[in-house]
């Protein structure tokens, strides 16, 4: 299976965040999109988790699995330096309580994965288009508009593997 032609994120650079002041209602934002229930956190360790199963007979995809979950690994560092620059502290929870891997998705089949994970970056590109609109930090905005350029390459992405799905042995 050749998936060289896949993208998971851009070259671009993420913008620094500059003129941080204190803010609990930023802090709290920021901490939904790192940890809450469809956060950074828990696409990473979904991702993983599919690029082990996936590996198994398809190298290529368990490959591609691992470099998008690589790609969040950055946001979610992005995410939790700027929970520290708004005065906040990068605890793996939210208002809802602590980070929880009984919300991920452990299905093996690559369907209901990609399925999965296509609800997920269509969530993810919400939550930081959300979250555009509530911060007023410039800089921030910019940061979670970069960010949303590599959740809809995951997304397109993940769209083009459901489309060719039925080729898959897994």
């Amino acid at each position: 299976m050749d998936l060289s032609n896949y993208k998971v994120k851009l070259n671009d650079p993420y913008p620094e965040i500059l003129n941080a002041n204190s803010s609990p209602q930023t802090v709290g934002i920021l901490k939904n999109l790192a940890f809450g229930k469809m956060g950074e956190l828990g696409g990473i360790l979904t991702y993983i988790f599919q690029s082990n199963i996936a590996d198994i007979s398809e190298p290529e995809l368990g490959e591609l699995f691992e470099e998008i979950a690589i790609t969040e690994m950055v946001h979610l560092n992005l995410i939790m330096h700027a929970i520290t620059m708004f005065g906040g502290t990068p605890k793996y929870e939210t208002e809802a309580g602590y980070f929880n891997t009984a919300n991920l998705n452990y299905s093996t089949k690559l369907k209901d994965m990609l399925e999965h994970n296509i609800a997920d970056e269509s969530h993810a590109i919400a939550a930081y288009t959300e979250a555009v609109r509530r911060v007023d930090n410039e800089s921030l905005k910019a940061l979670f508009n970069r960010i949303i350029l590599d959740e809809q390459l995951h997304l397109e992405t993940f769209k083009k593997l459901k489309d060719s799905v039925q080729f898959l042995s897994i």
